[in-house]
């Protein structure tokens, strides 16, 4: 037999003003409203509670709310800020649940979440967690289960968990009627609750509210299927964030840009995905202003939200802005699998426990740029000042075997008499550079100072006879 569904909603009531607070909680003592773009009359889409306070209520006009408070901050809706925002929170839910739908006119996430009790707890031990975890990136999410998707949309506007497809009608049925959006109509007819409603014979039910509502009550309670659209995550990832105050600082972008990667890296985790590219544009308050673009360049694909803030934090200590900044915005393609690096088993030991030289290549490259640091590789030449030569760190290394040779070079042949120096191996004949017109013909010796240190030497016939020192062993 198979297992019945159950359809966990996320509902965010203020998510337009969570776009606005989310970047400076600071933002959240200050009277605000959300206007609804009407052009004839706005009005208050939304407001925060300073405003509250003040008597500004949603659904009043905006010059109502304006002659309430004095300084009331007003900001247009932006609907298309909110969908993105509806979509980065189902890349982070991805991780619990493989079934998630966008229901963007209701600012809801509905996830199946049945399939996955056994690994992430019941419905309401996984509502506490996606709602704590939400609002550490600066969502406010009610959250409620039931086995149908519309009942669960319901169920999270009141907080309900309903396990069972035959307590629907007993658990809906207690809430009062204006807090449905069903009809006003009916409550002039007496009707206070839902079960009321429940009561009635369904030609009277058609009669008195229409097929349209007759058909949303069937899918309430199971009575009547209901197609789901899965949402699918994208191949990249993009965020952008609005400032609720002008940064002049760039140390004081960390505080939105860390919701941002915050958000990339649960979306990263749940499809099993790693990033080597970050790409961060900065907008400014003049027009005059074009946006900046700084890149982060990786080694390896991660994930790890501590390591790539660690490399921003890098990046943006040298970072002169030209104007104060009002939008950030972040952007990773592609992609790539993740192979995750176990951690050490033996913390005491030294060589397990040590830490890779790649993070440390990457602060370098985030602290210098991209150009600063750069590795070395091997070239088909015997003679030491032209064998080898710079390459890019992602570029592939020729790891084959080379002669016993030190690790430093000296930037030119220093002149020196041999008779300081006690020879230990040699010599090493090296005669080459006849078809480029840079001939030599040497004779290396290993070498060692007085002072213990181990030298690379050389006698030099051509062109300029004498002896010279080359490099020094580690």
């Amino acid at each position: 037999m198979q297992k019945e569904k159950l359809w966990l909603a996320l509902h965010c009531p203020h998510l337009a003003l969570d776009l606005v607070s989310r970047s400076d909680d600071n933002s959240r003592q200050i009277p605000l409203v959300i206007s609804d773009n009407h052009k004839s009359r706005p009005g208050v889409f939304d407001c925060n509670p300073p405003a509250a306070r003040a008597g500004v209520q949603t659904g009043m006009p905006l010059n109502a709310a304006l002659g309430l408070q004095q300084g009331l901050r007003v900001l247009h809706r932006d609907i298309d800020a909110e969908r993105h925002a509806l979509e980065r929170m189902a890349g982070w839910c991805y991780r619990y649940s493989a079934s998630v739908s966008l229901y963007t006119q209701d600012s809801s996430l509905v996830l199946e979440v049945g399939a996955s009790e056994r690994l992430f707890g019941n419905a309401r031990e996984l509502s506490a967690r996606l709602g704590g975890e939400l609002l550490q990136l600066g969502y406010q999410a009610h959250c409620g289960s039931a086995p149908t998707v519309s009942a669960a949309l319901l169920a999270a506007r009141h907080g309900l968990h309903i396990q069972h497809r035959d307590q629907l009608k007993a658990q809906l049925g207690k809430l009062a009627l204006d807090s449905i959006g069903l009809d006003p109509s009916l409550a002039k007819m007496g009707f206070r609750s839902l079960a009321e409603i429940f009561r009635l014979p369904r030609k009277s039910l058609a009669r008195r509210m229409g097929p349209e509502a007759l058909d949303y009550l069937d899918r309430l309670t199971g009575a009547r299927p209901e197609p789901v659209a899965t949402w699918q995550p994208p191949e990249h990832f993009s965020a952008a964030m609005d400032l609720a105050a002008e940064l002049n600082n760039s140390q004081a972008l960390l505080f939105p840009l860390r919701r941002l990667v915050a958000e990339m890296c649960g979306s990263l985790r749940a499809r099993d995905r790693g990033i080597q590219s970050l790409q961060i544009r900065l907008f400014f308050d003049r027009r005059d202003t074009a946006p900046q673009s700084l890149r982060l360049n990786l080694q390896q694909p991660s994930r790890c939200e501590s390591h790539i803030l660690l490399l921003v934090r890098e990046r943006l200590e040298r970072l002169q802005l030209p104007a104060p900044v009002t939008r950030v915005a972040i952007k990773a393609r592609p992609l790539l699998p993740f192979d995750a690096v176990p951690d050490s088993l033996f913390h005491d030991d030294p060589e397990l426990g040590a830490q890779p030289v790649t993070p440390l290549l990457e602060r370098l490259q985030a602290r210098l740029g991209i150009r600063a640091v750069q590795g070395l590789k091997g070239c088909e030449d015997h003679r030491p000042e032209r064998s080898w030569a710079v390459r890019e760190l992602d570029e592939p290394a020729d790891c084959t075997a080379m002669p016993h040779r030190p690790a430093w070079l000296f930037t030119q042949p220093q002149r020196c008499r041999i008779e300081d120096y006690e020879l230990l191996a040699g010599p090493e004949r090296i005669e080459a550079g006849w078809w480029d017109g840079h001939d030599c013909r040497r004779d290396y010796f290993v070498v060692r100072d007085r002072h213990g240190s181990v030298l690379w030497a050389f006698c030099e016939y051509k062109p300029e006879p004498g002896w010279y020192l080359q490099g020094m062993f580690s």
